[in-house]
């Protein structure tokens, strides 16, 4: 074979070889050119918007979504400091935003190591936005930037605002037939009204007890909306926490005692006062004190203790020898309207929100709580409170005083079957008794008759309790009569600011509103 033809042999050899390697070029370019169309159609058609800034802090991408709930330009953006982007918002979530974003550029490794994104709520205009921010890295730990996603959450705010409102207008409607069932029960029950025999009495305490527990459940559901929405407030003081802790045992004593269970306190000695809501404290210890008792069996042992595991901390542990939780359900045992699998529970009526209200009361006091349990053993649930350091408080006591002159109190109550019954209790404890339903009718007869007190509901027919309340401690002649407030409507402080003595909630003991007008009397 000459020269020639092996020259030509080769070149017909190599001329498939470029070719293929060409075609297969081209087909590479043309699958990431299909890539990238596919990745930018992507992000244009998700309803999620997705911001992406460089290590410089200059804006990469920005996909439509982002562009409409930010009110940017998807066009002009790029190249722009990210914290641009988010002008539109008020002055003080773009510093939220600005704040996040400094602490990702001046270390992105910490978020990254712990697998957490930094999540906020901002604002733009009437638009709710979930922000989730993350650092960008490569493989080898590059820090590339900084990628935001955005979630539009106006719907499901203005959703659960309705459910809160809807929760709170019908549980104040609940309380007022409510304060009327509980009020005329419990005189019945005391025989005010002729004597009863053993059936009418067995009747009248199951009705009792029905309203009772509609009342814990209406004020569950309050409570657990007032958190949600952020409108709980927290009347924060010294508490003596060791004197709170044998006050609740007082409140259950009776309660072991007719299941024969052994209660115990064991209080570390010299633990300092804490800081915190006396009230709400003690409904939190009642709570897990009352459960202890519930899911103990008979001849069971209750032990409520008070340590100091730490300098700046109180640690309140709960103990009980009861049925115990099995692990599978100790996971959600903290979470709302989950009642876990005991024997017992079938027996036991609960709105399964306390333990979530308890767990949740505690941390807005800067604590922590957690429980350890085991089947057939019993439980210990605990928490912490943060110490305080200052000068111990002191638990008020009141002793229940009979007026020992006649006093006149007015009432005034838009429902006449609850006007009807604090009357009613309070002619049988030798006051005089003046009833209206008109606010203004009320101010008259605070200037035409001598009047040493007045309960006032805020809800009235013609003016508000509130105009009522400012008008009579504007004046002169009525500035000094004390005034309890007596309604649905869950104390704002507003009240009390406008000079009322207390706000009592409906529905609510005779007694305890017995108490607070002697209590009052007395200071007057």
């Amino acid at each position: 074979m000459t020269k020639a033809n092996h020259t030509q042999e080769a070149n017909g050899q190599a001329q498939p070889v470029a070719q293929r390697a060409d075609v297969a070029q081209r087909a590479d370019v043309a699958q990431r050119a299909d890539v990238a169309q596919i990745e930018r159609i992507a992000l244009a058609s998700i309803a999620d918007g997705v911001v992406v800034s460089g290590a410089d802090g200059q804006v990469v991408l920005l996909n439509q979504a982002a562009a409409r709930m930010l009110r940017a330009d998807p066009k002009t953006a790029p190249g722009c400091p990210a914290h641009t982007l988010f002008e539109s918002c008020s002055a003080r979530y773009h510093l939220t935003m600005m704040d996040a974003m400094d602490q990702l550029y001046a270390d992105p490794y910490t978020h990254e190591q712990s697998e957490k994104s930094i999540e906020l709520i901002i604002e733009t205009g009437a638009r709710v936005i979930q922000a989730h921010l993350s650092p960008l890295l490569t493989e080898v730990g590059q820090f590339l930037g900084v990628v935001t996603l955005l979630r539009d959450i106006t719907r499901e705010v203005e959703a659960e605002q309705a459910k809160n409102d809807f929760v709170l207008n019908v549980s104040q409607e609940l309380r007022a037939p409510l304060t009327a069932i509980k009020g005329y029960g419990e005189m019945l029950l005391q025989q005010t009204a002729g004597q009863l025999d053993e059936q009418q009495e067995k009747f009248l305490r199951i009705i009792h007890n029905g309203a009772d527990r509609l009342v814990a459940l209406i004020n569950d559901l309050l409570d657990i909306s007032r958190i949600d929405s952020g409108q709980l407030e927290l009347d924060i003081q010294s508490v003596q926490i060791n004197a709170l802790i044998r006050d609740v045992a007082d409140l259950i004593r009776p309660q072991c005692d007719r299941k024969g269970l052994h209660l115990t306190i064991e209080v570390e000695p010299k633990v300092e006062s804490v800081l915190g809501d006396k009230n709400r404290l003690t409904q939190v210890i009642a709570n897990l004190a009352g459960n202890a008792c519930r899911y103990t069996p008979e001849g069971g042992q209750i032990t409520l203790s008070l340590s100091r595991p730490k300098p700046d901390e109180v640690q309140i542990d709960i103990t009980d020898t009861g049925t115990g939780i099995a692990p599978e359900d100790q996971t959600h045992i903290f979470q709302r309207f989950r009642q876990v699998d005991v024997p017992t529970a079938a027996e036991i009526h609960t709105t399964d929100l306390g333990l979530p209200i308890a767990k949740m009361l505690v941390e807005m006091h800067g604590g922590r709580m957690w429980m350890e349990s085991e089947v057939g053993q019993g439980s210990i649930f605990s928490f912490t409170l943060p110490l305080h350091t200052g000068a111990p408080g002191t638990v008020p006591g009141t002793k229940a005083e009979h007026p020992q002159a006649k006093h006149t109190v007015l009432v005034i109550e838009d429902d006449t079957d609850v006007a009807q019954l604090i009357a009613l209790q309070l002619r049988q404890e030798g006051f005089s008794v003046l009833t209206t339903e008109r606010g203004k009718e009320a101010l008259q007869l605070a200037h035409a008759q001598h009047i040493d007190l007045i309960t006032l509901d805020m809800m009235l027919p013609d003016i508000t309790g509130m105009e009522v309340l400012r008008r009579l401690k504007t004046d002169r002649e009525t500035a000094d009569i004390p005034v309890i407030i007596v309604s649905v409507l869950q104390p704002d402080g507003s009240g009390i600011g406008w000079g009322a003595v207390e706000h009592i909630t409906k529905p609510f003991a005779l007694e305890k509103l017995m108490k607070s007008i002697r209590h009052a009397l007395k200071a007057a």
